[in-house]
């Protein structure tokens, strides 16, 4: 998947409307058509992360050296913070630590809503207790 069809299929597993441009997603929400459209980029911004977690129900989990986030039945993603050495570059404002997290979450809802699509918690076979 390139970097515009991971944040179209995040965007679907947190529920949103996507309007797919040559390069930018826009969103807005699925319920509400009189809703204005908004630039959506989960992989470059933290607030869209933060929300595209809390929509997906993506779990994170910080450790020292990598950043994993899981949700659902088997996605899961991990990635490191490169270039991290006290000595040599000092992560003051933790850009790396910031830039793993919200990579590891628009991934991990891009595997959720390519596989499951918008409200995947409604629709697993393994989640749902009438099965």
């Amino acid at each position: 998947m390139n970097e515009l069809d991971i944040i179209h299929y995040a965007a679907r597993a947190a529920n949103l409307e996507t309007r797919r441009y040559h390069e930018a997603i826009h969103v807005r929400p699925r319920h509400d058509a009189t809703a204005p459209w908004r630039p959506f980029n989960p992989l470059k911004r933290d607030s869209d992360s933060q929300k595209l977690a809390a929509a997906a129900r993506v779990d994170v989990s910080h450790h020292d050296e990598y950043v994993a986030a899981m949700a659902g039945v088997g996605a899961m993603r991990i990635f490191t913070h490169k270039d991290i050495d006290v000595d040599k570059l000092p992560d003051l404002d933790c850009a790396e630590r910031r830039r793993a997290t919200r990579r590891a979450i628009a991934e991990c809802a891009a595997l959720i809503g390519r596989d499951f699509g918008p409200l995947w918690w409604r629709k697993s076979p393994l989640l749902r207790r009438d099965a």
